[in-house]
């Protein structure tokens, strides 16, 4: 069969719009075409899914077929693999394996909830600097303040002391160096790599900063000796029994620049677009803060309201909205014959909004996620960290970090939209209020 999807001369008269907004584009296309339709440009083969089927499919059980996008045709890396090197987030197979076994302990369950302690010490520091903003009446950027505390967090759990004063750089540097990588990945043609312009000196620097930052952490961590079992002491111990194989530092540079990449921006972003919903839904807003005024927001499992806002959040405002794949061999999508070489875009914007599987998809509503809710649903229908064995490794760590503060700013605060609401989003690998969340801080 032939599929649905433009035609090649309507797929390039619609590329300067859909760089405008991709989420818009995807959208559009979907609601044009249906859940999976073909794109032809540039000598590319590429389709769009937008079902949870689809991504069954392709996630779990097409994964020895479709891999994740790490190299050009040419052969250069790609996309993620630019900025934080072959690392957890951009290897496949045997490789991906092995690290994911040396990462591993370092997200154990019980171990990330020994880590509330760091994580509401960092909180109680956000609600000082909200404290201050509220007395001397100014507006304060929402989106700035949580990108702050989740820096902060990862610095303290992840990294203890030795990168306390670097964190924060490295997150900034991070997002820079993502901020060229989108536009890379996006561009219709491959520019060289060499091509001077703004934004590569840009990515260069901030490549700079993230490796000064972390290659000097693990000298001062090798020189000073271990301060406990945070991820920095696990990736500077682990050890393959079978083996005996360890991390070089080059290795242990990515899986840093990965837990900052994958592990601030998202849960700073989903906060904001938290507030951003609930600051339009005063019912919402007046039920969660009847469940934290009740409750100790370091008793994570007590917050269940709280969970359930948060995860519509992430439904509603998914931080990782689309993601790709390319098939290393002949198969077949939804009955298409897919040629090797051929991308998948995995959207998961519509996925969370299909109306087969979400009632009332564009509504912002936690009861979305009662237990009878989510036990009737698709099984990826709702898919923010993933799905099968890549699925992202800090979930849970993000979803009790994500409930503590959000338990923690609604206690303490009521928050005024200082401009229009909604705000347009703006997607650069993860979607983010464009140019911030401007809010007036009161306390309760």
């Amino acid at each position: 069969m032939r599929p649905p999807g433009p035609g090649r001369l309507a797929s390039v008269a619609r590329i300067p719009r859909f760089s405008r907004d991709h989420v818009a584009g995807f959208r559009n296309g979907w609601e044009t075409y249906g859940d999976i339709y073909h794109i032809g440009v540039a000598g590319r083969d590429i389709w769009v899914c937008s079902n949870p089927d689809q991504m069954r499919e392709i996630l779990i059980d097409g994964r020895d077929v479709w891999q994740r996008i790490d190299q050009t045709r040419k052969g250069r890396p790609f996309g993620l693999r630019l900025a934080l090197g072959e690392g957890l987030l951009t290897t496949d197979g045997a490789e991906w394996l092995w690290r994911r076994r040396m990462i591993n302990p370092a997200f154990h369950r019980e171990l990330v909830r020994a880590m509330t302690s760091a994580m509401y010490e960092a909180g109680e520091e956000m609600l000082a600097r909200l404290g201050t903003a509220a007395r001397e009446q100014r507006p304060v950027n929402l989106l700035a303040e949580t990108k702050h505390v989740t820096q902060d967090i990862i610095s303290r759990t992840m990294f203890s002391s030795d990168l306390d004063d670097a964190g924060g750089k490295v997150g900034d540097a991070v997002d820079d160096a993502l901020r060229y990588v989108s536009k890379r990945a996006s561009a219709l043609f491959e520019l060289p790599f060499t091509l001077p312009s703004r934004e590569k000196r840009r990515f260069d620097a901030a490549m700079r900063r993230i490796d000064d930052a972390v290659y000097g952490g693990i000298e001062r961590r090798r020189r000073h000796g271990s301060p406990g079992h945070d991820l920095l002491d696990i990736l500077l111990t682990a050890e393959d029994e079978e083996t005996g194989r360890r991390l070089s530092d080059e290795q242990i540079r990515n899986e840093v620049a990965t837990i900052y990449g994958a592990g601030h921006e998202t849960t700073a972003n989903a906060l904001a677009w938290a507030w951003h919903e609930l600051m339009q839904n005063r019912e919402v807003l007046e039920r969660l803060q009847e469940e934290v005024d009740a409750a100790d927001p370091r008793d994570v499992a007590d917050l269940v309201y709280t969970r359930m806002v948060l995860d519509e959040t992430l439904r509603f405002r998914p931080p990782v909205p689309f993601n790709g794949r390319v098939a290393i061999s002949p198969t077949a999508l939804d009955d298409y014959d897919v040629r090797p070489g051929a991308g998948a875009i995995l959207v998961v914007n519509n996925v969370h909004r299909h109306p087969d599987h979400w009632e009332r998809p564009e509504t912002f509503n936690p009861e979305h996620f009662t237990a009878e809710a989510t036990a009737a649903r698709h099984r990826y229908a709702y898919l923010p960290f993933g799905a099968g064995q890549h699925m992202c490794i800090g979930s849970n760590f993000a979803l009790i970090e994500g409930t503590l503060l959000l338990a923690m700013m609604a206690r303490a605060f009521t928050f005024e939209p200082a401009s229009s609401l909604p705000r347009r989003s703006v997607t650069a690998v993860t979607m983010k209020p464009r140019s911030g969340l401007p809010a007036l801080v009161s306390p309760r």
